[in-house]
């Protein structure tokens, strides 16, 4: 059998799912003896995103070789929403009849077919940069600031110091500010070699933070009008991880 995955509790391949599709509608699943991994840019080249789930994480693996797995999220969502709160997920590859068999086990058996897709195009690389802030936080502190920062703008400074993180946004005579200094609940982890700051669009943070649902904790990184880094755990050995364009002010 060239590929075949088992999770006992379907709702974490929703949540990967999930998170993937908040930017784009399809991707390339490449699965190998090791692992599964996607990486897809969305359409505006503004945002990527990066998963890798190592075989540990699933309850069976199964892949004779490397395969690519093309596949339309939105019809993938759909049936992961019909997914039962205990269901277990069984995904199948029957490459002879071009499609992914997707199995949720509860009280009953359902087998949905899905057609595999033929996605071109070259899979972007992985970004190389250092970054001088690296921050571990709780991912529900995230969601929060920038639940906050909506409510004035349609985009968001991200800074930090040695002492903590500021997440701010105005509008025209409004705004908000949040502070997480170093050694509260919220802020696990600090390391900021100088100080700094940058500016991302909330259209794609309030997106990307959607998948905070697989982790309760969120690796944030970035330096001065650079690229933001945004890393969730997946079962502890996986990672889904974004990249997300600075907006850069006009002097």
């Amino acid at each position: 059998m060239p590929f075949r995955a088992k999770f006992s509790d379907a709702k974490t391949w929703k949540r990967v799912i999930d998170a993937i599709s908040v930017l784009v509608d399809e991707a390339v699943f490449k699965a190998s003896k090791d692992a599964v991994k996607v990486r897809a840019m969305d359409p505006s080249h503004v945002a990527m995103v990066d998963v890798y789930l190592p075989v540990g994480i699933f309850d069976e693996y199964e892949c004779s070789g490397e395969v690519a797995i093309g596949m339309s999220l939105d019809e993938m969502g759909k049936v992961m929403r019909r997914a039962g709160a205990s269901d277990e997920l069984e995904l199948v590859l029957d490459e002879a009849a071009g499609s992914l068999r997707v199995h949720l086990k509860g009280a009953t058996t359902r087998t949905f077919r899905l057609s595999l897709l033929d996605i071109g195009g070259e899979e972007p690389p992985t970004p190389s940069i250092k970054f001088n802030v690296e921050a571990k936080m709780l991912s529900d502190a995230l969601v929060q600031a920038l639940k906050d920062a909506e409510l004035f703008s349609d985009h968001v400074q991200i800074s930090a110091t040695p002492e903590g993180l500021r997440i701010a946004a105005s509008g025209d005579t409004s705004g908000v500010e949040v502070k997480i200094d170093k050694g509260s609940e919220a802020l696990l982890e600090l390391n900021a070699t100088e100080s700094s700051k940058a500016i991302y669009a909330l259209s794609y943070l309030s997106d990307m933070i959607k998948a905070a649902s697989v982790s309760e904790t969120v690796t944030i990184a970035f330096s001065t009008d650079m690229p933001l880094k945004l890393e969730f755990r997946v079962l502890g050995e996986g990672k889904v991880t974004y990249w997300l364009a600075p907006r850069i002010e006009a002097e």
